[in-house]
């Protein structure tokens, strides 16, 4: 090979050398960086964010019994509030507080009930305790004792509005009862005694009439 040959070869490459290095001192050095932080993001792992935790609701809001613990805190207060008006003044009030009580029926509304019904001096009070005593189910003794005791009255209202709750309750109960049996025992003895008019004892054998026989065929 000749001289001159060698020397084109070499020519040659070594232009080829420093093109390259041009090259490579030309391109950004920053591209190499981004191409490394994109592996470097790709290759780490993906950590997702945990779910917001959902609000939890209050302790109490909801709870079983809370509207059936409000009630019974109306009911005491209606009733504190009916047995404050007892001392009113006004005849309206005592009346319309004796019906309060009866709206909540309890053994101690029903034993205030009975005790008007026996002692108080205004009739009105004791007609309306007599009528407020038929929101009981099932009345107590001393109760069937006072509404018996007040078939003798002195006021008509009363001694009727009486025999109206007796009724309501052999009404409501079974034949068989204690109950049923002691208001008839007692309406019995009742429609007897000459102590009362013959209206209320006529009223009094009407209730005690037994539903389930024909009526009585008038005579020809």
């Amino acid at each position: 090979m000749s001289i001159a040959r060698i020397l084109l070869i070499t020519l040659l490459i070594s232009s080829g050398i420093v093109a390259l290095t041009l090259f490579n001192l030309e391109s950004d050095p920053g591209d190499n960086e981004a191409e490394e932080e994109s592996v470097k993001t790709l290759s780490k792992p993906k950590i997702e964010a945990p779910p917001a935790a959902k609000p939890s609701a209050p302790h109490d809001a909801g709870m079983p019994g809370d509207e059936s613990l409000d009630e019974a805190q109306i009911e005491r207060e209606q009733i504190a509030e009916a047995l404050s008006h007892l001392s009113s003044q006004k005849e309206e009030e005592r009346i319309e507080a004796v019906e309060q009580l009866g709206a909540y029926p309890s053994p101690d509304t029903e034993a205030t009930l009975s005790q008007l019904l026996a002692t108080d001096s205004n009739p009105e009070v004791r007609n309306a305790a007599a009528l407020s005593l038929g929101s009981l189910d099932v009345p107590s003794d001393a109760t069937l004792a006072s509404l018996l005791t007040a078939l003798d009255d002195q006021s008509e209202d009363v001694r009727f509005s009486a025999l109206s709750t007796l009724e309501d309750f052999m009404l409501g109960q079974d034949e068989d009862s204690s109950t049923y049996k002691r208001i008839r025992s007692g309406l019995s003895a009742k429609a007897d005694s000459s102590s009362l008019s013959e209206d209320l004892k006529d009223s009094i054998k009407e209730v005690l009439k037994d539903p389930g026989l024909p009526a009585a065929e008038p005579d020809n």
